[in-house]
């Protein structure tokens, strides 16, 4: 597996480790960007703001809104085949999961990581990426999700705590990580300007 978990939008560092994973210049990797964890606040401006971010640093990427696909996913499979890299951005990681699961995307994007595709997380999405969304519930609503589905994607066994240095939303992230060390589960805690590298055994805090 080859992941990238962050707490915000990946730094310029990040990039260019990303460019290492995918083994193409970041111009020419080819993105599905997944901003739907962020439905659930109706913030268009905070969206805007982050695709322009992602342009400026010289993204190629495609906006997937998994949305379009909640009645038919016809299609979806081979535009995620097409891609390079998954992009997720933060928000409710229940509603996300809920989302991903309601589509199908779930079991394409896993599929295709395990062909060697990129999974690119942050915040709620790097959750997601773990074994459990169990213990975050401090943080975010389980009931903003259609279904409550406490597994994660399980691209990883390793539980990613985000944030843990936000002066907002840092307390809880420890206490949800605290807890999911108490549950058993192997945790990474990272900063907000930290990520965590998963390349097969390589694994590395950046």
């Amino acid at each position: 597996m080859k992941l990238l978990l962050t707490s915000f939008t990946p730094s310029e560092e990040h990039d260019r480790e990303l460019e290492k994973l995918v083994g193409k210049p970041l111009t020419d990797i080819q993105m599905a960007y997944i901003e739907n964890a962020y439905d659930v606040y109706n913030d268009e401006a905070t969206l805007v703001e982050g695709r322009d971010i992602l342009k400026k640093k010289g993204y190629n990427f495609e906006l997937v809104d998994l949305r379009r696909w909640k009645d038919d996913n016809t299609g979806l499979r081979d535009l995620l085949a097409s891609k390079d890299v998954f992009l997720l951005t933060g928000g409710n990681p229940y509603y996300l999961r809920w989302l991903m699961k309601l589509t199908g995307a779930d079991v394409m994007i896993t599929d295709l990581c395990q062909q060697g595709k990129v999974y690119v997380g942050a915040s709620a999405a790097a959750v997601v990426a773990g074994p459990t969304l169990h213990h975050f519930d401090e943080l975010d609503d389980p009931n903003e999700a259609g279904e409550i589905i406490w597994d994660g994607l399980n691209l990883t066994a390793i539980v990613l705590v985000p944030h843990i240095d936000n002066a907002d939303f840092g307390e809880g992230c420890r206490k949800s990580g605290e807890k999911c060390k108490q549950a058993g589960y192997p945790t990474q805690w990272i900063t907000d300007a930290q990520a965590f590298l998963i390349n097969g055994d390589e694994q590395r805090v950046i």
